[in-house]
């Protein structure tokens, strides 16, 4: 569908015009903001502007319909001073899940004296800082109102939980800018580095799936169980924003046992089983230990979501038996799997062609890695998915994936940083084996 286009340029001059004349203090600059400034509009987007006063700080919103050649346009006015207005660019934006902001914006008209500081072809502006102590508070209020027994209460905090999660799970993950509110709840949904059944559970509590207040409990808890073990490694960034203790506590495990703490029902009962048959909750399992350097280490998640939940119960019920997946339907019907629903992974360097490892994928380790460029693997022996480097900094950047001809194998050419093996050495197969057979020597 194609896009609708700017507004003309009479247009655009005869409202900054009108503007100025309107104002209640000294215009010193118009801009463009939104889906008109990334030429992405179509006939139904607004007309967003903003408008830069002069004197002490000053903030109002107005909105105009406005007529021109037969079509109606809602026009959206911020006006503020400019000073604020530069402040407030190096201030997280309040609707991009806690992720930085790059939005193309124009020009329409500024002061002289004040041109060079606002004519800017983007508004920048950076991300929150991980906000892991709210997110611990958050899930608190949803168990408080789970134990009143306020569904109302669970809703509100679980929506508000799923908007924090984003931004905690940032350092985890590959850098991405957004420019605008739509743009940055997809970014939020993908983050490649996530718990199982990440998205699944981000829409549950942000209400855009339904889902009964019992399963919307069980998806707030492993939102945060599973974040905490993917943001451990972390933990010296997220000091700087949550606190020298609270960063200790989730190193050493108490945050780990809060939340048990919390997931647990009210009364004398046993804490519900979020994570497959061990007897002990993962996430009270022993902290991840640092990577040593040239070392790989995986790191422990929840098991997918569990679903089933009766909408008057607030208990969990039986898990999901197959990990869910987004791999494009085409694709996964040319698989052949093993018993465990795996693919071999036979990984390569794109420059040289040598062969650095062999790895195993599953139908949603496919897709993240096909989708996100950061090469994904499914861990037999963890039960858990793996992005290559995210602990150990020695990424894999994927150039290309190929499907062999029985469809039982993946040939993932990937530029290498650093060693491939958890050993330090550049390839897994480093150990020369004797060769003794007499076709050998020919």
């Amino acid at each position: 569908m194609g896009h609708a286009p700017l507004p003309d340029s009479g247009f655009l001059e005869d409202w900054a015009a009108r503007l100025r004349q309107a104002a209640e203090r000294p215009v010193v600059g118009i801009l463009l903001r939104g889906s008109h400034a990334r030429r992405a509009a179509t006939a139904h987007s607004d007309v967003d502007l903003d408008v830069l006063v002069g004197g002490a700080p000053y903030a109002a919103r107005r909105a105009y319909l406005a007529e021109s050649a037969g079509q109606v346009t809602h026009v959206s006015v911020a006006a503020r001073d400019v000073r604020s207005w530069v402040h407030r660019l190096g201030e997280p934006a309040d609707w991009a899940f806690g992720l930085p902001v790059t939005a193309p914006a124009r020009l329409l008209w500024a002061d002289p004296h004040w041109r060079p500081r606002i004519d800017l072809p983007v508004l920048c502006q950076p991300a929150e800082p991980p906000r892991l102590e709210e997110l611990i508070a958050t899930l608190g209020k949803a168990a408080a109102a789970r134990a009143a027994n306020d569904r109302l209460g669970v809703r509100l905090a679980a929506a508000d939980l799923a908007r924090l999660c984003p931004s905690v799970l940032r350092p985890a993950n590959p850098s991405v800018r957004v420019y605008s509110r739509r743009a940055a709840f997809a970014a939020a949904l993908e983050l490649p580095v996530a718990p199982p059944g990440y998205r699944t559970d981000m829409l549950l509590c942000l209400g855009l799936r339904p889902g009964a207040t019992g399963q919307l409990w069980a998806a707030a808890v492993r939102l945060v169980a599973g974040t905490l073990p993917l943001i451990r490694p972390y933990a010296e960034e997220i000091a700087e924003s949550a606190g020298a203790d609270l960063a200790a506590a989730l190193v050493d495990g108490r945050l780990d046992r809060y939340v048990a703490q919390l997931a647990r029902p009210a009364g004398p009962s046993t804490p519900p089983k979020l994570s497959g048959p061990s007897p002990q909750p993962r996430w009270e399992r022993s902290a991840v230990p640092a990577p040593r350097a040239g070392e790989l280490v995986t790191v422990p998640v929840p098991d997918p979501p569990v679903t089933g939940v009766p909408s008057d119960s607030n208990e969990l019920t039986t898990p999901v038996p197959a990990r869910p997946s987004r791999l494009d339907p085409a694709i996964a019907a040319r698989l052949r799997r093993t018993a465990d629903g795996l693919v071999a992974a036979v990984v390569r360097a794109h420059d040289s062609g040598e062969v650095l490892m062999v790895a195993w994928m599953d139908d949603e380790a496919l897709h993240r890695t096909l989708t996100t460029g950061r090469a994904t693997y499914w861990s037999r022996s963890r039960r858990e998915y793996w992005v290559k480097g995210a602990t150990s900094g020695h990424h894999q950047y994927v150039r290309s994936v190929a499907l062999d001809c029985d469809g039982d194998a993946l040939l993932v050419s990937v530029d290498q940083v650093g060693a491939a093996c958890h050993t330090g050495h550049r390839t897994c197969f480093f150990t020369e084996l004797p060769v003794t057979g007499t076709e050998a020597h020919s």
